[in-house]
């Protein structure tokens, strides 16, 4: 349901408003090619700080060590989700040493397909 254009997965829009048909089933978005689109929650995924999404690869830039974990300068990891303390300006990381660890994305580089880095 969208007024003139098109959608493909991974564009990126912005939750608008309550859609006004099925408003339990659907949210209005806006996106650069379709201005009104109806969509149902499931098929949207929040965007993280730095542009991160859930189940990107990344290498951290930085030593940390806890009570809960540990995580070298280097290490890979997995972006698991949104910060719940500081969802601006953490992201909630897995590493092998430190299963849940809140990170700036300016401590992150993203891995890209086989391995490479930019």
């Amino acid at each position: 349901n969208g007024e003139s254009g098109s959608v493909s997965a991974g564009d990126r829009g912005e939750v608008i408003g309550r859609a006004t048909i099925e408003p339990k089933t659907y949210v209005l978005c806006s996106f650069p090619n379709c201005s009104r689109l109806l969509v149902p929650p499931s098929l949207l995924e929040l965007e993280l700080p730095g542009g991160f999404r859930v189940g990107d690869t990344v290498i951290n830039k930085g030593n940390f060590n806890g009570e809960s974990g540990s995580v070298a300068d280097g290490d890979r990891g997995e972006v698991i989700g949104r910060s719940t303390i500081k969802p601006k300006t953490r992201v909630l990381c897995k590493f092998p040493k430190h299963s849940r660890l809140l990170v700036p994305p300016s401590l992150l580089e993203l891995e890209l397909p086989g391995g490479f880095r930019v």
